[in-house]
């Protein structure tokens, strides 16, 4: 169980790209990103919550030239590269 180490990591990797974070009443998403803004629904697990924040910065520094990714034709492979890099992100915060 994370204590608040990596979402406190998590919240430096987003400032290094000007990135502002919030905690959000969502309810048909967990999280996301428009331009420099990022939302994460408040009511989930701290996990849920790391998980999100790396899968949504990994889109801020994967697919940030890919314009509107969600209506996008490779909407799934770019939730796919987000997912593959937030769980290396996460591994890799867990054994810091």
């Amino acid at each position: 169980m994370d204590s608040g180490k990596i979402f406190e990591r998590l919240l430096r990797l987003a400032n290094v790209k000007d990135i502002i974070v919030c905690l959000l009443p969502f309810q048909a998403y967990e999280g996301r990103l428009k331009g420099n803004r990022l939302g994460i629904a408040q009511d989930l697990n701290i996990d849920r919550i790391n998980y999100n924040l790396a899968h949504e910065l990994a889109h801020a520094y994967l697919h940030y030239d890919k314009g509107d990714t969600i209506h996008s034709e490779r909407h799934a492979e770019y939730e796919e590269q987000a997912d593959r890099a937030a769980e290396m992100l996460l591994d890799l915060l867990k054994t810091a």
